[in-house]
C-alpha cells in the first residue's frame, strides 16, 4: 500500500476548522489529498487549518457556507471544484447539539438540532454527488454517533438523536443508490472522545479510557482509500466498546 493512498484526490471536510474535523483534515492531507476546509463561523480557525494542510505540501481552500441553505451549499461546492478541479471525498463532520430536557426544549431548539444533524448532512451529500457521479468515483463518510442504531430514550438530546439516527438511514440508503456510480457511503460513529463536551464515568467504557480525534480520523482514512471500494453502507464504531 502506498504511503499516500489519496494522492491526487480532493477531500472536503464539513466543520473542518476545529476539533475532530481539523484532525481529520490533517490526516487526509497526510495521506496525499488536497483538502477543502468548510466552516460556518470559525474563519480564523479555518485559515489556520488551511495553513496546516499547506505545510504538508497539499493544496487547501477555506470554504464558508451555511449548510442549512441547500442552494448556497451547492454553489459553494461548485466553487470548491472550480478551485481544486474535482471532489472525491466528502466527510460530513459538522453537527450541532442542544443539551436540554425534552420538556424544556423550544420549537426552535428542536428544529435547529435536527437541521444541524440530518438536514445539513443531506444538503452536503446532495451537493457533492453530481461531481462524484461524473468521475465514477466517490467516498462519502458521515460522522454519526455511537448509539444512533439504538432505539432507546434520550431525554436530554432527543432531536439530536433523531437526527443522527436519520443520518444512519441516509447513509445506508445512499450506499444502495450510489453504488452503481462507483461511490461508497459509510459512517464513522465516535463514542466519547477526550475533546467531548460531556463525558460518562470511565467505568462505563470497556476500554477504560476516552478516545481521541486521531482514532476517529484513522477510521475515516480507512474508508476513504481506493482499496476500500467494496465497503459501503457500514458504520464503524470508534467507541472503546461504549454503548454497544
Amino acid at each position: 500500500m502506498t504511503a499516500e493512498p489519496l494522492q491526487g484526490r480532493v477531500a472536503l471536510v464539513t466543520g473542518g476548522a476545529r476539533r475532530t474535523g481539523r484532525v481529520i483534515a490533517r490526516a487526509l492531507a497526510s495521506a496525499g489529498a488536497d483538502v477543502v476546509i468548510h466552516y460556518r463561523h470559525s474563519e480564523a480557525e479555518a485559515r489556520q487549518a488551511v495553513t496546516e494542510v499547506e505545510q504538508l505540501g497539499r493544496r487547501a481552500l477555506a470554504l464558508q457556507v451555511d449548510l442549512a441553505d441547500a442552494e448556497a451549499t451547492e454553489a459553494a461546492f461548485a466553487e470548491a471544484v472550480e478551485h481544486l478541479g474535482r471532489l472525491d471525498i466528502l466527510v460530513n463532520n459538522a453537527a450541532g447539539i442542544v443539551w436540554k430536557p425534552l420538556a424544556a426544549m423550544e420549537v426552535t431548539d428542536w428544529h435547529r438540532s435536527i437541521e444541524d444533524t440530518l438536514h445539513i448532512t443531506h444538503h452536503a451529500c446532495r451537493a457533492a454527488l453530481p461531481w462524484m457521479r461524473r468521475q465514477g468515483f466517490g467516498r462519502i463518510i458521515n460522522l454519526i454517533d455511537v448509539d444512533a442504531d439504538a432505539l432507546q430514550a434520550v431525554p436530554m438530546v432527543t432531536p439530536y438523536k433523531i437526527g443522527k439516527t436519520g443520518v444512519l438511514v441516509l447513509t445506508r440508503t445512499l450506499a444502495v443508490s450510489e453504488g452503481p456510480f462507483g461511490i461508497t457511503v459509510n459512517g464513522v460513529s465516535p463514542g466519547t472522545l477526550d475533546n467531548s463536551e460531556r463525558k460518562p464515568p470511565l467505568e462505563r467504557i470497556p476500554a477504560g479510557r476516552y478516545g481521541s480525534a486521531e482514532e476517529v480520523a484513522r477510521a475515516v482514512l480507512f474508508l476513504a482509500e481506493p482499496a476500500s471500494s467494496y465497503i459501503s453502507g457500514t458504520n464503524i464504531k470508534v467507541s472503546g466498546g461504549y454503548l454497544i
